[in-house]
């Protein structure tokens, strides 16, 4: 395969990691984060516009390393490891006139689906200029790659009407995809238009979540074939029916709220996850996956997991 992704599996072969110069973070904030637990939303009011590092150097400094320390250990797994333009000038203020947020997250501003590649749209307006920085990488993949290059129609600029569709909110399990409806991401208009995309050789399904989820990989993870991580009380109607009959990890609204169910899935039977999800790690080692704990708690703080911080583009794994 010289480029895509279809399931969440499979042995990795290219990456995109997240960029986060600790001087780079501005801390933003707007009303539809409602996500946010307490503490978090208190900073995020507080301290509005202002450098991460002016405020808390250590955390800045923290997720600028952790983010580095994950992106040297899959390349020492062999691989290919792209990292995000450094977003400047108007570029960086674009939609976002403090430079707010970094490129720390790129699972959320491009999708990759088969072949497909899309520029997501995203409903926190100081994260849609996200995708100038991916660019560059995603057009090597059309030049040199064959990948299908599509942009999701950006959604209004209260971010109420979309299209809006993040690659947090989708998961890929071969012909069927998952999209996660909260309120908070993506949305059902996202939906309709990843299905007429894909067209009839793919099922995308809408899957319902609290309205305090940002992403659907806040609340579930597909491990392997027949094995998933999920938080049953941030779900509203329960798993895809497909998924009903696999081996399951719940995990509870405490563990998924520190991300237990967002990770980097190295192959099939091999995984890194936050060191500090403890059960989860020895859950998945009863069920013979190969764990391996990474310390990411300051990427996690600031509101992403080791699955927010990285992208596929290159997995080896057969579509039905």
């Amino acid at each position: 395969m010289t480029f895509g992704v279809h399931h969440e599996w499979g042995k990795l072969r290219e990456v995109v990691i997240g960029i986060s110069p600790a001087e780079d973070f501005v801390i933003f904030h707007e009303e539809s984060q409602r996500w946010l637990l307490p503490e978090a939303a208190k900073v995020s009011r507080a301290h509005k516009s202002r450098r991460l590092i002016d405020v808390d150097r250590e955390w800045a400094r923290r997720i600028e390393q952790q983010v580095d320390a994950l992106a040297d250990l899959v390349a020492r797994e062999g691989v290919t490891v792209h990292r995000p333009q450094r977003l400047e000038g108007e570029e960086r203020t674009f939609l976002a006139p403090d430079g707010e947020g970094a490129q720390l997250f790129p699972r959320d501003g491009m999708i990759v689906v088969g072949d497909n590649v899309i520029d997501g749209s995203l409903r926190l307006k100081c994260r849609q200029r996200e995708r100038y920085g991916l660019r560059p990488i995603i057009q090597r993949m059309v030049q040199q790659r064959g990948a299908q290059w599509s942009s999701v129609p950006l959604g209004s600029p209260g971010c109420v009407d979309g299209p809006f569709l993040e690659g947090g909110d989708t998961l890929l399990n071969g012909r069927e995809v998952y999209v996660g409806i909260s309120g908070c991401a993506s949305d059902l208009a996202g939906v309709d238009w990843l299905q007429a995309l894909l067209g009839d050789r793919y099922r995308v399904l809408a899957v319902a979540m609290k309205s305090n989820v940002l992403h659907l990989d806040c609340a579930m993870a597909l491990i392997k074939p027949g094995l998933l991580v999920y938080c049953p009380e941030k779900l509203i109607d329960g798993l895809p029916m497909s998924l009903r009959d696999w081996d399951k990890v719940e995990v509870s609204v405490d563990e998924a709220n520190r991300l237990a169910t967002n990770g980097l899935i190295l192959e099939e039977g091999r995984i890194i996850i936050d060191a500090d999800n403890l059960r989860v790690t020895d859950e998945l080692r009863k069920r013979a996956i190969e764990v391996i704990p990474l310390p990411f708690d300051a990427p996690i703080a600031a509101g992403g997991g080791l699955r927010s911080a990285h992208h596929p583009l290159v997995r080896e794994s057969v579509l039905a």
